[in-house]
């Protein structure tokens, strides 16, 4: 979020700093462990915090944590069998549940980039089908680009405008190239930034860059040596 760090916001507010501090620490370290439900129980303290101090800061931080926990369920949804659909029914229950319960709050949250970055990235988590695709794809754009119209060095939007060009069917738009140039630049903007790390090895991956792609599987592993996904990635023949 820009501007004043969210601690800050809510001791000016009034709010239960110390309630805040504690959750912030445990969303962090459930999203650096793929933790989802880290993230889950954080939620749960998120929605009790906002719900004593009702400020515009505690919806801030109650959506960002409900957005973790739909993007941690929605890594255990896709790691799922494929036929065990009662497993990513459920899960497919749980992501659409936290993802609203964000898009609920965005009327509380102050008109900045990262309000649209987070709206765009709630609604990602609830596309899984093609159905689904066709349904909130127009408010995915409009948010993303509204992101990226009120500041184009949010790092996290850039990702966030790249993951269609990484995962929608090569009818729809799927250009790994173009996503490649976004994960880059937002990396140029935030080199710490895990997702676009990954993603951007995905796409390289993708276009037989193998050898590019290792280096940024290993990058995130050694920046965070609880990076499931890059260990995995790692783990194959020729990791």
């Amino acid at each position: 979020m820009t501007g004043l760090p969210l601690v800050a916001m809510l001791l000016l507010t009034g709010a239960p700093t110390a309630d805040a501090t504690s959750i912030e620490a445990d969303l962090a370290a459930a999203s650096r462990r793929y933790d989802a439900e880290g993230a889950v129980a954080a939620l749960g303290r998120a929605r009790d915090l906002d719900r004593r101090a009702r400020t515009a800061a505690s919806a801030v931080l109650r959506a960002r944590t409900a957005l973790a926990a739909a993007e941690l369920l929605r890594v255990r949804f896709e790691q799922a069998v494929k036929d065990d659909s009662q497993t990513r029914t459920v899960l497919g229950q749980r992501i659409d549940a936290a993802a609203e319960e964000g898009l609920g709050l965005l009327d509380r949250l102050p008109p900045s980039s990262e309000r649209y970055r987070i709206e765009a990235d709630l609604v990602a988590t609830m596309i899984r089908s093609d159905f689904r695709a066709k349904k909130y794809e127009t408010r995915f754009m409009t948010a993303v680009a509204r992101a990226l119209e009120l500041d184009p060095r949010n790092a996290r939007a850039v990702l966030t405008a790249a993951k269609p060009l990484v995962f929608a069917p090569p009818e729809h738009g799927r250009d790994l190239r173009a996503a490649v140039e976004k994960l880059t630049r937002a990396l140029d903007l935030d080199p710490t930034l895990e997702p676009a790390r990954l993603l951007r090895a995905l796409a390289l991956d993708e276009l037989g860059e193998r050898e590019a792609a290792l280096r940024d599987w290993r990058a995130a592993l050694a920046a965070n040596p609880d990076c499931t996904p890059a260990r995995n990635a790692l783990s194959r023949p020729g990791g």
